[in-house]
């Protein structure tokens, strides 16, 4: 299905995200989408919810997914008021994550994607710190384990996700908000930089994802 041109864009729901306003919707259209051939947007409400399991920014565990895809609507409504806008609705879909998640493709590549996560010792161990790590600093402690389950999911379904529509569905450049600090844990960037010869195992094919970003700095 696509090109060189092809874009993805996970549009993740933090409180402070550019995504959240007019200005950061059409900053990422003049900048990428307006002109792309081909582009995808996943609202991302599903790791919104575990971000809140971890840092405990919820009342009920059912409560939170409901939660978050409000504040997904509200996203969407906005990304597809700005498409409009550009009158780029022709070339772009704007998807929430269940959508791309629920597609029996993607679940069989998942399985195989996380099974090859899990078992290389590498990158398992940098994940298991990312994630040690990161309850320590923002979990409320009350159920660690619990909270090490959410942080992981999270990851792992991050990472599938990236590989996913970049490799496979071939909307090879990916488009994130911000650059990450330099020394912040990143397991994306270990997974393409140390262990790409996994992502073309699992894939069947050569490695072609390309990262961007809107906004200049980190």
């Amino acid at each position: 299905m696509t090109d060189a041109d092809a874009h993805f864009t996970p549009v993740c729901l933090y409180p402070h995200t550019a995504y959240r306003t007019v200005d950061g919707i059409r900053t990422l259209f003049n900048k990428y989408l307006a002109k792309s051939e081909n582009y995808l947007i996943v609202v991302a409400d599903r790791l919104s919810a575990l971000d809140k399991l971890v840092t405990g920014r919820f009342l009920s565990v059912n409560g939170v997914y409901a939660r978050s895809r409000r504040e997904a609507e509200q996203v969407r409504r906005l990304i597809l008021r700005i498409q409009k806008q550009y009158g780029a609705q022709g070339s772009g879909r704007v998807a929430y994550w269940d959508e791309i998640a629920e597609m029996q493709e993607f679940q069989e590549f998942s399985e195989r994607m996380r099974e090859e996560i899990l078992g290389d010792e590498e990158l398992f161990s940098y994940i298991n710190r990312f994630v040690k790590c990161r309850v320590q600093r923002f979990g409320l402690g009350a159920d660690q384990n619990k909270e090490c389950g959410y942080e992981q999911e999270y990851l792992l379904s991050e990472m599938c996700m990236s590989v996913f529509c970049t490799e496979i569905l071939g909307y090879t450049k990916e488009i994130w908000e911000r650059r990450p600090p330099k020394n912040a844990p990143d397991p994306l960037k270990i997974l393409y930089q140390s262990r790409s010869d996994l992502v073309a195992k699992v894939t069947g094919r050569p490695v072609k994802r390309v990262l961007e970003f809107v906004f200049d700095g980190e």
